[in-house]
């Protein structure tokens, strides 16, 4: 690489190290918040054993095309009028999931905030769960 270029725009080379660092670092932030991942077999364990709730963030139309039985649709555009769909434990383990994992990070973040002290992605999302032979409600 040229030094000039590099002297020039510095400012581009800071905010590539910044970005970089905040996506190596977001596994590490979620969990100083609180929040940690569950595989789908890890979900079974947490639901069995605690009874913890699955909050499926899929849009409705998604959670009506397939979801994990039992789970509670609470969509992630509607989490803050919702909320009190999933209950009044805070304290009780919540697993979130979405189609992929990506949305459930985000709606932990907003449950954090509402006093959620367990919560948990499920790891790979819907997507995961289905590879792992495990079953989903389809409607017709």
């Amino acid at each position: 690489m040229d030094l000039d270029f590099l002297i020039q725009n510095w400012y581009l080379i800071l905010t590539l190290i910044i970005i970089l660092a905040l996506l190596l670092l977001e596994p590490y932030l979620l969990k100083l918040s609180g929040i940690k991942s569950v595989g789908p077999l890890g979900v079974t364990q947490l639901v069995n054993h605690q009874s913890a709730a699955i909050v499926d963030v899929c849009t409705t139309k998604e959670f009506n095309a397939a979801h994990i039985p039992d789970a509670i649709n609470v969509p992630l555009s509607e989490m803050a009028s919702q909320a009190d769909k999933i209950g009044r434990d805070k304290d009780k383990p919540v697993i979130i999931s979405c189609r992929s994992g990506s949305r459930a990070k985000s709606a932990a973040k907003k449950l954090s905030k509402q006093g959620f002290k367990d919560l948990y992605i499920l790891t790979g999302g819907n997507t995961a769960w289905e590879k792992e032979n495990l079953p989903m409600k389809r409607n017709a």
